[in-house]
């Protein structure tokens, strides 16, 4: 696909090759062709941009972000790059500070070298582009003293099992199919077992997508405001349930997306595990069925099948309105794909004793609808009398389930993905963790401590400024644990 840049290129070895051939009649088509190459470079930047601010606004025709690159990315030229086309195009893993020097840098050589040239010098960039120092202000530093407490000695008694569904909105979990749901599996556990579960779920992603969603579900920190927390600062220690675990584990379909296998040991993970075998999400559950909980493990399993553009869907038969929007049916089929797959590992809490006794957390890394296909969906529902969608925004789902709780507690306010973080420690039965994370603990009585924009500003500060390690203590302690 990248092809086309070397158009430039093979026009002047044409041109070369008829300079020497000295034919007046070639010589002049050669010409014609590249004044009609640089006059169709305006046009070829609208179509580029439109479809750019398409697929902000919302995917349309279910196009995402890989199979719209390959699709539009003929329509890319390195000499006019506007802003935003160029931001979203692949700048989503650089900070916008960095648009300028990087474009004069790597852009007009060529994409792919550019990218690689920006991997190995993201470091180098950061400081001397960026450059600003990063301090924390004297009432951050109090704030810090309130969400930190003294390191002490803390073992989980139970593993942990974290489930990250791509792309999951919480509608789909209530979204009916005949007398039964879209994702049964999810919907009867939540319903049928002592589960604290919260629907409104709003998603503070950021420039990372679900790298960004994997760090705030993992660490109790927001995403950097400028770039990709991953790729940029995936070097350093983030503060994570692992560390306290003695036996932990990813599994992940794609790794080598978003440095993975350098982030998940700075998340305290020992083993990150890819294989042909857990591609999809069928190998995903395969594989989860086959781990060992007789000791306290912690799991993050994260699923692919539900990702634009739903290439599953292709395979799935479900019975679907003919006249459902198409990218709504798609992702329905393949969460409903997916919840086939996590039945089969809540179904193994009926038999595994080991696992009877283990905290699972299923939430997603964050909404996939934009704007215009959520307007669609609505009206469609709505059309249908389905009230799951409502009236408001598209949010994410939380889901948490212990042998602890001795009632089920589902909650209709809002929430944050920032309140993932604290509301799992307390799950696990560290309620005074060294780090809290920025959010609000769904399970205690402590009142939020931090607005949004104050979480957003001290995280930004902490990871920016490598502070991350203070909040990494290997132990911590907690008193005898107590039913929730």
């Amino acid at each position: 696909m990248l092809y086309w840049l070397l158009l430039p290129d093979v026009l002047c070895a044409i041109g070369i090759f008829l300079w020497k051939k000295q034919e007046r009649r070639l010589w002049t088509g050669f010409g014609g062709v590249l004044a009609l190459y640089i006059m169709c470079i305006p046009i070829q930047q609208i179509y580029y941009f439109d479809k750019t601010y398409e697929r902000r606004v919302g995917y349309n025709n279910n196009v995402g972000l890989a199979h719209w690159w390959h699709i539009y990315e003929p329509f890319f030229s390195p000499y006019i790059w506007p802003k935003e086309a160029a931001y979203d195009a692949f700048m989503y893993q650089v900070p916008q500070d960095w648009e300028r020097p990087f474009i004069r840098q790597y852009g007009i050589i060529h994409f792919g070298s550019g990218l690689m040239a920006f991997d190995k010098r993201y470091s180098e960039l950061e400081r001397t582009v960026m450059g600003e120092s990063v301090e924390l202000t004297p009432e951050q530093q109090e704030l810090i003293t309130k969400l930190t407490n003294p390191s002490t000695d803390f073992t989980p008694q139970r593993s942990l099992v974290f489930i990250l569904v791509e792309s999951l909105e919480s509608w789909a979990v209530d979204y009916p199919l005949g007398d039964t749901y879209v994702m049964p599996n999810m919907h009867d556990f939540i319903h049928s077992h002592h589960t604290f579960y919260a629907s409104q779920m709003h998603c503070q992603v950021c420039y990372g997508g679900s790298s960004d969603g994997q760090l705030m579900a993992m660490t109790g920190l927001l995403p950097v405001r400028k770039g990709v927390s991953v790729a940029l600062y995936g070097d350093q220690p983030f503060p994570n349930y692992a560390h306290y675990f003695p036996q932990s584990m990813t599994l992940n379909p794609s790794p080598g997306v978003w440095k993975q296998p350098m982030v998940n040991p700075n998340y305290g993970i020992q083993i990150l595990e890819e294989s042909d075998s857990i591609r999809d999400d069928a190998g995903i559950f395969r594989r989860l069925n086959t781990v060992d909980f007789s000791e306290p493990t912690f799991v993050l399993a994260i699923t692919v099948s539900s990702h634009v553009p739903y290439s599953k869907a292709n395979e799935i038969d479900l019975d679907l309105d003919a006249d459902m929007p198409e990218t709504m049916a798609k992702y329905l089929k393949c969460l409903h794909y997916m919840d086939e797959q996590l039945g089969t590992f809540l179904k193994r809490l009926d038999f595994d004793s080991a696992l009877q006794n283990a905290d699972i957390v299923i939430t997603g890394d964050h909404t996939i609808f934009y704007a215009q296909d959520w307007k669609k969906m609505q009206e469609y529902a709505k059309s249908k009398g389905i009230a799951c969608l409502g009236d408001g925004v598209n949010t994410t789902a939380l889901m948490m389930y212990s042998p602890r709780f001795s009632r089920s507690i589902h909650m209709d306010e809002a929430t944050f993905q920032m309140d993932i973080y604290p509301s799992v420690m307390h799950m696990i039965g560290c309620e005074e963790p060294e780090w809290r994370g920025v959010g609000l603990d769904l399970l205690g009585t402590t009142p939020r401590l931090l607005d949004m924009n104050q979480a957003t500003e001290l995280s930004d500060k902490l990871i920016r400024g490598r502070y991350t390690t203070t909040l990494c203590g290997k132990k911590n302690t907690q008193s005898p644990e107590k039913d929730i």
